[in-house]
């Protein structure tokens, strides 16, 4: 009886194979291609095989901070009540290994003894590495120099008083911890071995390496742009295949439901070549206008917007930005996403010519490496500089572009010297 009810589900499938797919509408078939929110591809070109292999740039560990830390607490034989207030204290763990609660509100959400709560947590704060499961960072370095056995009373002082080592305040600090120069400058070398964020050594959060969809290349008669190979379009429709299926014995909804799919097909398959295609074309005329930068480095990127490229190709600047965004370009300055060729321009001195904006970032980033450690260049004097060297930019200016790069205020850089001098 199951050998003949197989056997007539195996012709149900011959006589009808198609029978159980719903007619799709055509904006339902365009839909399909789409990406939603929540998708995120490797590369804005589709790949054909990959010869980039990402696995050998990866660092691996075994284990995660949490499943670490979980194993270390079924481990210690605590009681039900002692394994909740754990559980709980690793539920609000960071990835930094710092713990974002109080003892107290544990103990009131887990409704236990807050004497119960704080040997749970001292416990905790046994897990190696010294510093997880700490509240400040002054309790992250405590934990680590007991571990060390380096805690004595000056120490602890020091890390007691963090906030004017912070802000530069050394005579108070001095004053404070009972300690002359040497004595302090020996205790910071002591702080500036531990980790203050001691989670960070089992971070396993994902880091996304990629190829460059184009390569740019010098040869003798000029620069070369070329897709890369490992992701070139692969949708192939196997014509003698679809022939033989159109040839078959079907119905009329059979029939369409072919046709669709393989229109289908075409439609994907020659839309990746025109992705392909407009993609090569904007980056060979970005290598086109950015020459200089790629013979010479970044402080000769010419200004360019999105309308130079988009009226130079033909095409619509939505089209440009949507092609430039996420997209990587390796060039002999390095792997560059397309959208930081992109620019702003500054007027020059003479009037009649610019400078690209992210050529003056990399002029002030460059200055700001090369100034005195214990005289730091201000932000005026490098609108001088800038200035002296023929370009015209506001100090509003200059500040905007160094906090861009993350780069702190002349008199910060200077208390941050003072204190690197001293270790």
């Amino acid at each position: 009886m199951q050998e003949l009810k197989l056997s007539q589900q195996q012709k149900t499938l011959e006589d009808t194979p198609f029978g159980t797919e719903k007619q799709k509408t055509k904006t339902e078939i365009e839909n399909q291609f789409e990406t939603g929110d929540s998708f995120k591809t490797k590369s804005t070109v589709s790949k054909e095989q990959s010869d980039f292999d990402p696995v050998q740039l990866l660092k691996s560990h075994d284990k995660s901070l949490y499943v670490h830390c979980g194993d270390y607490i079924e481990s210690l034989g605590f009681t039900q009540q002692e394994q909740i207030v754990a559980y709980k204290f690793l539920e609000e763990l960071e990835p930094t290994g710092w713990v974002d609660v109080t003892a107290k509100n544990v103990a009131i959400q887990t409704l236990v003894d807050l004497n119960v709560v704080e040997d749970v947590l001292d416990t905790l704060q046994m897990i190696e590495p010294a510093g997880l499961f700490a509240r400040t960072l002054a309790e992250c370095l405590k934990l680590q120099a007991k571990d060390k056995a380096l805690l004595d009373e000056m120490l602890e002082s020091i890390l007691d008083n963090l906030h004017l080592l912070g802000s530069g305040k050394f005579d108070l600090l001095k004053r404070r911890c009972g300690c002359n120069d040497e004595e302090l400058a020996e205790k910071l070398r002591v702080i500036k071995s531990f980790d203050p964020k001691p989670g960070l050594q089992f971070s396993s959060e994902a880091i996304n390496i990629r190829e460059p969809d184009l390569k740019i290349t010098k040869k003798d008669d000029g620069w070369l742009v070329t897709l890369n190979k490992s992701t070139l379009p692969s949708v192939v429709i196997d014509k003698t295949y679809a022939k033989t299926v159109r040839k078959s014995k079907m119905d009329a909804e059979q029939k369409e439901f072919i046709k669709e799919k393989i229109a289908e097909a075409n439609w994907l398959k020659n839309a990746l070549q025109k992705r392909n295609d407009t993609m090569l074309r904007v980056g060979a005329e970005i290598a086109k206008r950015q020459t200089a930068f790629l013979e010479k480095g970044p402080s000769y990127i010419q200004p360019m917007i999105l309308r130079d490229v988009a009226e130079a190709v033909d095409m619509h600047e939505s089209t440009i930005s949507r092609v430039t965004t996420g997209s990587l370009m390796e060039t002999p300055q390095g792997t560059l996403e397309l959208k930081s060729f992109f620019s702003v321009s500054l007027q020059l001195n003479d009037d009649q010519s610019s400078q690209s904006s992210a050529a003056v970032k990399f002029k002030i980033r460059k200055l700001i490496e090369n100034e005195q450690p214990q005289s730091p260049i201000s932000d005026d004097e490098i609108v001088e500089t800038l200035k002296s060297s023929g370009i015209n930019v506001a100090r509003r200016t200059v500040a905007k572009y160094r906090k861009v790069q993350n780069i702190p205020a002349s008199f910060m850089r200077k208390r941050q010297n003072t204190l690197s001098g001293m270790l």
